[in-house]
Formats: C-alpha cells, structure tokens, sequence
C-alpha cells in the first residue's frame, strides 16, 4: 500500500494508476465515519481501467497512525493537503457519509481545485442520534467494549458482506471513529449546500437506513445540475453491497463529463 507524507505524518492510501488513462481527472475517495481506504477496493478496481483512481486512509484510519481529526474543516483542509502532496490537480472528489461531508466543505471552499464531486450515501446535515452518539463516546473512552453493529447494511445483506463490513470496521480505533460521528453531528450546511457549482453525482443504496434517500433528494435539489443515481440492493455501504452498480453509476457520470 503507498504512502504520503502530509503534514509530517505518512498517510496510507490505495491507488489504481489506470491502464486506458482516456481521462487526466484522478479520482480521489473520502471514506465515511469509522471507515478506510479498503471500502473503496472494489470501486477502484472498476475504474481503474480508465481513471487513475484513489482512495485516503485519513488520521488514526486503516493504515495511517494517529487518533483521528475533529471536525470536518479539518479533515477537509487535511484532504487538500493529502491531494496536494501528491500533486493532484483537476480532481474528481469523491466521498461517503462523512466523507461526502469532507467534499462538501471542499467544494465549497476550493472548487477551483477540482473537477466534480461524487456524493455517496451523504446529506448536506449529518445528525447522529444522541444515544448513538453516546455509545461511540464511551467505547472511545472505555467504559464499553468496541462491538460493531450492522446498522449500514440493508436487512437482506449477505452474511459475507456483513463480515467484510465489519473486517473493515475492525481497522479503525474507537476514539477516531468517535470523532467522526461527532464531526457528522455537528455538520449542517443545509443553507450553504446551493452555492456549490461544480459537476455532480449524488448517489445512494435505495435501502440506506442511516443517509435515506430523501438526503439525496435535497442534494440533488439544491445543487444545480446534479446527477442523481440510486443504487438497488444496497443499503448505507453501498461500495460494499453493490460495487459493482455504484461503479456503473459512477463512470456513466464521469464519461459524460
């Protein structure tokens, strides 16, 4: 798996460099809460043919040490740099849950930096429910054993997926995954969300129980000239449930850039 520097600290991250390359726009994935770059795999792999493809694992995530970042500007600011490091130009931004939240801000921010966005199982407000909040704090602070629950998942997911899922999970330590959801708490750029005018796919698992597809809507509504694609069979982690639809839906959007 390579590795960057950024900000002095060497942060993992997966690449497919493209064998077609009929594109120069890299592709570059955000995970969701808790999450890595390995939920991107088969994504990747899908686009790989065309696109060099990428996905991050962020602070105290996957691969990369640390206890994680508070907030999502800061992660957004470290995604700026992540991109930078690599000299990155002209990106495609693609995020899940959290991680759509971390393009927003981007989006926002520095759109003179990128491509398009590709909004993933996200909403421009992310509230978390206070007990599952609390949960998470006191599995951070050890005063509950880590467990993961398979709330992301659609109730007809296959036990194999669900065990991928949780495999994934299993790579995050629980203060950095707490920090994450507080960050999705704490996000609502619901009067902001419009003024974002860059190309862009909002997609989502038609069975999402945690970003239901009325989130989607409202991007889709407010974010002028947005793509809008739900994926069947998936729910919350659809990278995981339905790779292979997301990935169609994705380099539909792409090609048609």
């Amino acid at each position: 798996m390579p590795e960057v520097t950024v900000r002095g600290t060497k942060v993992h991250y997966l690449e497919e460099k493209g064998k077609n390359l009929t594109k120069v726009w890299p592709v570059v994935f955000i995970h969701g809460s808790g999450g890595n770059a390995g939920l991107w795999r088969k994504v990747l792999k899908e686009l790989g043919e065309d696109y060099r493809s990428l996905a991050v694992d962020l602070p105290g995530h996957g691969l990369s040490p640390g206890e994680g970042l508070k907030g999502v500007s800061e992660s957004g600011e470290f995604v700026k740099d992540f991109m930078g490091a690599l000299g990155l130009k002209d990106v495609v931004l693609g995020g899940h849950s959290f991680g759509g939240a971390v393009a927003q801000y981007l989006a926002l921010r520095y759109a003179g930096e990128l491509r398009a966005l590709l909004l993933i199982g996200t909403g421009a407000r992310l509230r978390v429910l206070p007990e599952a909040l609390e949960m998470m704090r006191k599995m951070a602070f050890g005063e509950l054993p880590p467990k993961f629950y398979p709330f992301g998942f659609a109730e007809k997911a296959s036990p194999e997926v669900i065990a991928e899922g949780e495999k994934e999970w299993a790579k995050t330590g629980s203060l950095a995954r707490y920090y994450d959801f507080v960050s999705c708490d704490q996000f609502d750029i619901i009067g902001e969300v419009g003024k974002i005018r860059l190309p862009a796919l909002i997609a989502c698992g038609r069975e999402d129980r945690l970003t239901p597809v009325k989130y989607s809507e409202f991007l889709n509504q407010k974010i002028a000239g947005s793509k809008m694609e739900v994926i069947d069979g998936a729910g919350h982690l659809v990278m995981l449930e339905n790779p292979r639809g997301l990935s169609q839906a994705i380099l539909g959007f792409l090609r048609r850039l």
